[in-house]
Parts: structure tokens; sequence; C-alpha cells
């Protein structure tokens, strides 16, 4: 009788398994770049809107819950997406994203705004629930690694979002913008032809393994929640109104909107370290740090101009953007058995927190002006401090 010969097939390599690990995770992750490089249109193409329109800065504010609000159906997303293969739809979010938002350009009404809004938000939940965990399930138990990959991609989005669109808009105009549609459209064929072999493998399940006490829940969102609430007022004054606080100051739009660009770019810096720091020293020193950062470099951002004013709008965009893959991380590795669910429930309350916080900030802005409405964002921010304490330190459920 036969014998097989073990060496003829060798085990994988460590290092070409992570190697693979890697490529692929960073491949998923830049269909999060695709997406969300259209997301960000939003913010340089409000002044443009509210002149059109004649909107308040509280009616543009509204915006936001439109974009977002589908997010909310991300843990029903992600409980669907932890028991059946639902990575084509993510695949395809980018260009159903880049249709809508690139029409916003040829918008005449606030009804259609709200239509486009409404389905990009829709498309960016789905891949926003589905995404993280793919990747995460690549992480080979690096899990703040894994998710600064994800994050890493999409900071790319808002970095290069504004750019793009401000560039379109100046040098063409605003019906110019539907041609942008053709990068998301072409990026998700492109995916799709990419990670077609990618096997769909569900988290192994043990008896009881499904289930979420609320005892866990509840350790792990509730001070979550108040890190985000706290974050998510300076946030959306540093992502959605910094055009209009720096064009009311003299600044043209596409300086603004290169602004943003700045503040993006650091991003990617502040995700790096937020997923590195939380591997090593683990998610309540990062997360303390990331909000208090957060305070002192937007203060000085007000208090500064010239030079000094760039440097401080670069440590707003690091530090406010460690928070996302710490907090990714963290529920990730606290129910690994649903993972898609946890991810959908920790950005839901991500992105509520942030279209709410953009409506009372334009509210505020209306009320008392730009200034010391992001004063208020400031003060706010420094309120979740006490949050970072009550992380929890040890996994809830260790996965083997």
């Amino acid at each position: 009788m036969a014998t097989v010969k073990i060496q003829a097939h060798p085990a994988i390599p460590t290092s070409h398994r992570i190697g693979y690990q890697l490529r692929k995770q960073m491949t998923l992750a830049s269909a999060h770049a695709f997406n969300d490089i259209y997301t960000a249109f939003i913010a340089p193409l409000i002044p443009i809107l509210i002149d059109r329109l004649s909107l308040l800065n509280v009616q543009a504010g509204f915006f936001l819950i439109f974009l977002q609000g589908p997010s909310l159906l991300q843990p029903v997303i992600g409980h669907l997406a932890d028991r059946h293969n639902l990575k084509k739809y993510a695949l395809w979010a980018p260009a159903i994203t880049g249709i809508m938002m690139s029409l916003l350009g040829i918008a005449n009404s606030y009804l259609m705004v709200v239509a486009l809004l409404v389905m990009a938000g829709l498309a960016s939940a789905i891949l926003h629930a589905i995404g993280p965990a793919f990747v995460g399930s690549l992480s080979e138990k690096k899990m703040g690694r894994a998710m600064s990959i994800w994050m890493v991609f999409g900071e790319i989005g808002p970095m290069l979002g504004p750019l793009l669109v401000t560039s379109v808009v100046t040098v063409f105009s605003p019906s110019a913008t539907p041609w942008l549609m053709i990068i998301g459209i072409t990026g998700s064929l492109v995916l799709s032809r990419l990670l077609k072999d990618l096997p769909y493998s569900p988290p192994p399940r043990q008896a009881g393994a499904g289930r979420i006490s609320i005892k866990s829940v509840a350790r792990v969102f509730i001070p979550l929640a108040g890190i985000v609430l706290a974050r998510a007022l300076l946030r959306s004054s540093a992502d959605f109104f910094l055009p209009v606080y720096l064009t009311e100051r003299g600044a043209s739009l596409w300086l603004a909107g290169s602004a943003l660009t700045i503040q993006a770019g650091f991003g990617i810096l502040g995700t790096i370290f937020g997923g590195y720091l939380n591997d090593r020293i683990g998610a309540k020193q990062v997360m303390f740090m990331a909000l208090l950062g957060s305070t002192l470099s937007m203060f000085a951002f007000l208090s500064s101009s010239g030079g000094m004013q760039v440097v401080a709008l670069a440590l707003v965009g690091t530090f406010t953007a460690m928070v996302l893959p710490v907090g990714m991380a963290v529920v990730q590795e606290h129910f690994p058995h649903n993972r898609s669910f946890a991810n959908g429930l920790y950005l839901a309350m991500l992105f509520l927190g942030s279209s709410l916080a953009g409506v009372l900030m334009g509210a505020l802005i209306d009320a008392l002006g730009t200034q010391q409405a992001f004063i208020w964002g400031i003060v706010v921010c420094a309120l979740g401090l006490p949050f970072t304490l009550w992380l929890p330190g040890k996994l809830i459920v260790q996965e083997k």
C-alpha cells in the first residue's frame, strides 16, 4: 500500500501565510478607501449647497443624518453577515456610493440631496458592517494592526476626496462632478475580480457561543459610548464644518478642501499609531491619550494662525483618528463569535453620534458663531476622559 510523503506537501511557512493575509487585508481595505473618497465629498460641497439651496447651517447639518442614518442598520447587517457570505454586497458599495455622491454636484433641490445621501449611506453601511470583520478574520490575532490597516485605507478617502471634488469644481464646475463616479465603479469591478476566490469562513461556534450577554455588552459598549459620543462634537467641527470655519475667515474653497486633506492625511498616522499602541499598551491608555490630545490640539488650532495652525490641524487629525481602530479592535476581540454584529453595533453608535453632533454643531454655529461652537466641542470632548478608565482590560471571550 502506497504511503503519502508528508514532505511532498510542506506546511505553508508562517512568513508566507502572514504575507498572504496582509495582501488580502490590504486589498479588502482598499474598498474602504474607494467608498470613503465619495462620502468625503459632502463637507467641501456644503458651502455650494448652502448657497444654491439657500440653507441654514443647521439644515446643512442634517445632511450628516441622512448620510450616516442608515448606519443604524449595521447591527442587523452584521448579524446576517456572521451567518451568510455577504462579501459581494460589500465590494459593490464603492460603486453605489460613488454614483450617488457624484450626483450631488447637480442636485437642485433639498429632497434630491436627501435621496442621494440616504442611498449612499445605505451602501456605505453595508461595507462598514461587513468589511472590518473580514479583515479581522485574517488578523493572526493582531487585531489592532488589522483594524489600523482597515482605517488607514479609510483615511485615504477623506484625504483624497475633498481635494478631488474641489479640484473638479474649481477647474470645471459643480456640474462636472458626475464624471467622478467612474472611479468607484471601476474600483468595485476590480475588487470583485481580485477577491472572488476569498473564502467565507464563519467563526467556529460552540454551544452558546452565538449568544451575547447583556452584561458583556454593557461592560464594553457603555465606556465606548461615552468616549465616541464625547468626541463626536469635536470631530464634527473638524470634519464637517472646517470648510465653513475657514471660508468665513477668507480662505478659498480649494484651500478649505486642502485643510481637510491635511487633517485626513495625518489621520492615517493616527490610525497606525492607534492600532500599534493598542496591541502593546492597551486600549485604556490609547483612548485617554487620543481624547486629551484631541482637546489640546483643537484648542491650539483655534488659538493660532499661519504655520502653527497647520501644525495644530495635523495634530487634530492624528489624535482624533486614534479612537477608531482601537474601538473596533476592542469589540472584535471581546466578541470573536459575533464580530460583524459587534462591529456593526459599534459603528452604528459611532455614526449616530456623528450625525447628531453634526446637527448640534450646525445649531451652535447659527446661535454662537463658529469659534464659540468649536470651543464647546473641545469642552464636551474632555468630558469623555473618565470613560477611558472604565474600558475592560481583559477579553471577555478568548478566541481559540
